[in-house]
């Protein structure tokens, strides 16, 4: 299994400002690192993994919204999306569900990310283990990342047919739409 110092490592080589921050309790959800961190839940990055069309792909959302899995299929052109499951998420990125960052993973995915992400100047993402997040600035995110922008979050009651948070040791429940 990968750690915070794979993730560390990488962006050392790749030269880009970061820090690894250590959280005081677990989290593995958006709202709780926000919480801990002491910042808008919207500067925090929720990392998905999800198949398209058979074929596994980092999604990437800003904290306060849910990915959507209609949005996802329209952008994508895709015609079937999935949630990976947390023994996929575990053997595709070598982390667990809930801790998943957005970059050094075991498994190169292809990334595609709501705009918003990068519309805070520094971002906090998963670091690898529920007691660490990367702190980066959101430019060099992208720049490492290159991810397809597509406009693929929705606030929780937009009213989607399914929308996924990130609540990682649980079976994931699609919110049904009102």
């Amino acid at each position: 299994m990968r750690s915070c110092s794979d993730v560390h490592n990488l962006l050392l080589e790749e030269g880009i400002s970061h820090e690894i921050l250590h959280l005081p309790a677990l989290s593995t959800t958006a709202q709780r690192a926000a919480e801990l961190l002491g910042v808008d839940t919207a500067e925090v990055v929720k990392s998905l993994v999800f198949y398209v069309d058979d074929a596994p792909t980092l999604v990437l959302v800003p904290g306060d919204v849910v990915a959507d899995e209609d949005r996802l299929r329209a952008a994508l052109g895709c015609r079937h999306v999935r949630l990976a499951r947390a023994q996929e998420v575990l053997a595709l990125t070598g982390y667990r569900r809930g801790a998943v960052p957005p970059c050094s993973l075991a498994t190169p995915l292809p990334v595609v990310a709501d705009p918003r992400v990068f519309e805070p100047p520094v971002v906090y993402c998963g670091g690898g283990t529920t007691t660490t997040m990367l702190k980066v600035r959101s430019a060099d995110l992208r720049g490492l990342l290159a991810p397809r922008l597509e406009d693929i979050a929705a606030s929780a009651g937009e009213g989607p047919t399914r929308t996924w948070v990130a609540v990682p040791k649980s079976v994931r429940q699609p919110t049904p739409k009102p």
